[in-house]
């Protein structure tokens, strides 16, 4: 049972009666749809799944050989408001099962995302809802460096799952930064319907289980780079043969959606899409917010760094811009708020003090893209271009 649109606060479970009239599920699987925490959310993305075939305007195919299956875009099906991965007991690309799954080709960062699952009856199984880069042709791409894992279930025990961040270097090679809950029983049957939740933020990432905290991350930007990622649903064989006697199968995901609270505009890659510049400015050697962010610099007064967000919609927001403190930095920067023709002024000192997130203060915004917050170079010294960001309040 879905919903379009939904308040801040966690649903009731729905009487038993009335799902099964709607489509047979039985009392276990009348898990509550849940909300992200606190206000001020916006849907941004998502897919009901309510038609009769897959957006591939939305998803690309997994489609990569791994441990004891190969996995196909013809496993994957879309009916009666679900999206299916089918598992089968078949010989294909050397492998003697298949399953699959979808990637959003869309790329997405902090917000909330949200699916409602219940994985296959039958060991051998691996299901997951995560994040990160790649389009589904293998999960060692060369743009791999930020993992975010909402849930991993092995079907060998339908009740227990794991939530992890990891970090990657590209291709397959890790990274230095590893997150787990471990793998813990849930105490539910996870063969049923239950809710997952991940609040990824520029401090961490918090993992939800029908509307319920589980495991918190402390996954911060000077740790690893905070990527754009896609959004992975899937399922593989994988940890031990499939029970073959349990087989054809099927995982299956309600919707995914994506809500935003908070904007982020930076000077380089998804997030530059608020930017521009005017003037003569440089690569830096310097690290911007996340790690190994890049940033740029100008010398020449009037030189200019812009940015200006896409607010989906009104609210209050604190404003900050991120400082970069340098000996040879400009110490009387201008930088100018503009909110929707009401300008105002302040000067920033990139000579004293620390680098970081510096406020520009707390007011209301128009949705749309109305605001900005522009940087100028007074000509003595270099300022820098780095990121700014709204925070809902």
């Amino acid at each position: 049972m879905k919903r379009a649109t939904r308040t801040p606060r966690t649903l009731a479970v729905v009487a038993a009666g009335l799902l099964a009239l709607a489509g047979g599920i039985t009392p276990q699987a009348t898990a509550a749809e849940a909300s992200p925490p606190g206000d001020g959310w916006t849907l941004a993305f998502g897919d009901e799944f309510n038609g009769t075939a897959v957006d591939t305007g939305k998803w690309n195919f997994r489609t990569d050989v791994k441990a004891y299956s190969a996995q196909r875009k013809e496993n994957v099906t879309e009916s009666g408001g679900s999206l299916s991965i089918n598992l089968k007991k078949e010989s294909y690309a050397g492998k003697g099962f298949t399953g699959g799954g979808v990637v959003s080709k869309q790329r997405l960062r902090y917000g909330y995302y949200e699916t409602r699952a219940r994985i296959n009856d039958g060991s051998g199984w691996h299901s997951s809802f995560w994040l990160m880069g790649g389009d589904g042709s293998t999960t060692f791409p060369a743009d791999q460096r930020t993992e975010v894992d909402g849930f991993e279930i092995d079907s060998v025990n339908p009740t227990k799952l794991a939530h992890n961040v990891h970090s990657w270097k590209g291709s397959g090679s890790t990274g230095p930064v590893h997150y787990g809950s471990g793998t813990y029983d849930s105490g539910l049957d996870l063969r049923q319907w239950h809710t997952y939740g991940i609040d990824w933020s520029e401090s961490g990432v918090k993992f939800y289980l029908d509307g319920t905290l589980k495991y918190t991350a402390a996954y911060t930007p000077d740790q690893w780079t905070h990527d754009y990622t896609a959004v992975w649903l899937t399922s593989i064989a994988y940890g031990s043969v499939p029970d073959a006697t349990r087989l054809p199968s099927a995982m299956q995901f309600d919707y995914v959606r994506y809500w935003q609270r908070d904007y982020y505009v930076d000077n380089d890659g998804p997030a530059a899409y608020g930017y521009s510049a005017s003037g003569t400015w440089s690569a830096s050697s310097l690290s911007g917010w996340t790690k190994d962010s890049p940033m740029t610099y100008a010398c020449d007064a009037g030189a200019t760094a812009t940015w200006r967000p896409r607010l989906r919609s009104a609210g209050t927001y604190e404003v900050f811009l991120r400082k970069t403190a340098t000996p040879g930095g400009d110490p009387a920067a201008r930088v100018a708020l503009d909110n929707n023709g009401t300008v105002t002024t302040s000067t920033l000192d990139e000579r004293t003090g620390g680098s970081g997130w510096t406020s520009l203060g707390t007011r209301s915004y128009a949705e749309g893209t109305g605001a900005a917050v522009s940087l100028t170079a007074s000509g003595t010294g270099c300022v820098h271009a780095d990121a700014v960001k709204f925070v809902r309040r």
